[in-house]
Parts: structure tokens; C-alpha cells; sequence
């Protein structure tokens, strides 16, 4: 049996950040309104190092490309996940999350896809995704409108302990 790979996080400060990765998780954060712990992660923008084994000191997506057989032989060479625990403190950015296709042609990389579990959400919170434009013109007109009620108008009531895969 082959020893688990375990994991430095990467913290990354966002404007609805908070301190609770710290409070209620243990995390030794950076100062500042952290928001973000990517507990697993290949992405260019924070991989994580290996903390044991005969890997120490290596960086996760480095040694998917040289070891597969570590990861049942994968047929991409891009390590696939990115594994985060948020502290939303404030209202989240507004994000878009293409598909493979677009995401390959336009940014090269990976689609987004996302799950979410709610370890604890305050009462009321909510999460807002998808929006209700029918049309590029009418999307821009809204923005360039601040009609952010009507265009956002898809709602998720959030309990602590949910999953939603979106």
C-alpha cells in the first residue's frame, strides 16, 4: 500500500476574506483578510507542495506528470482538481465558470465545474448563480444598468452542512 500524499495549503486573500480558517480550523494564516484555502491544488495560480514521503518538497502537479501511477494512470497531464475551503465574510466576487471548450480555447486551461459543502452558513445566507439575460446586448445593458436584482436572480437557500453541485 502507498503512503497518502499530504499537503501544504495555499491561502489566498480576497476582499470578503476573514479570519475563521484561523479561529475555527487551525490554519497558521497569513495576515490580512484570507478567503480562500486551496487544500489541494494543482493550478499554476497556487500548487501545493508535498509535506512527506519520498515526495517532500515537491509540488503536487510536478510529480502527476512524472509519477500517473500515483493517480490511477490519468489520461491528462493537468492535475484535474482544485480543492478549496472558503471564509466568505461578505459577498462573494462575481464568477464565471466555463466549460472545457471555451476554457481550453480562451484560456487555456481547464472548465470549471464546482460542488460546494457548507460547513456553516450564517442564517439567511444565500448563494446566487446563473443569470437571467437572454441576449449579450441585453447582459451588457443590465450591467451598464446596475440591475443587479434582476439580472441575478437565481437563489440558493445555504444550510450549514449542504451539498449543492452546480
Amino acid at each position: 500500500m502507498r503512503e497518502s500524499l499530504f499537503l501544504k495549503p495555499v491561502f489566498h486573500e480576497k476582499i470578503w476574506g476573514g479570519r475563521h480558517l484561523a479561529t475555527d480550523f487551525g490554519y497558521q494564516i497569513p495576515e490580512g483578510t484570507i478567503g480562500e484555502c486551496w487544500a489541494i491544488s494543482g493550478h499554476p495560480h497556487g500548487p501545493n507542495i508535498i509535506t512527506n514521503g519520498q515526495y517532500k518538497g515537491q509540488l503536487l502537479p510536478k510529480v502527476y506528470q512524472q509519477h500517473p501511477e500515483l493517480f490511477g494512470n490519468p489520461s491528462s497531464s493537468v492535475f484535474p482538481l482544485l480543492t478549496k475551503i472558503l471564509d466568505a465574510n461578505a459577498s462573494l466576487s462575481i464568477q464565471v465558470h466555463p466549460n472545457d471548450a471555451y476554457a481550453e480555447k480562451h484560456e487555456h486551461e481547464l472548465g470549471k465545474t464546482e460542488c460546494w459543502y457548507v460547513i456553516h452558513a450564517e442564517p439567511g445566507a444565500y448563494l446566487t448563480y446563473g443569470h437571467t439575460a437572454k441576449t449579450r446586448a441585453e447582459l451588457i445593458k443590465m450591467i451598464d444598468n446596475h440591475q443587479w436584482a434582476k439580472l441575478f436572480s437565481k437563489t440558493l437557500s445555504m444550510c450549514q452542512v449542504e451539498l449543492s453541485m452546480l
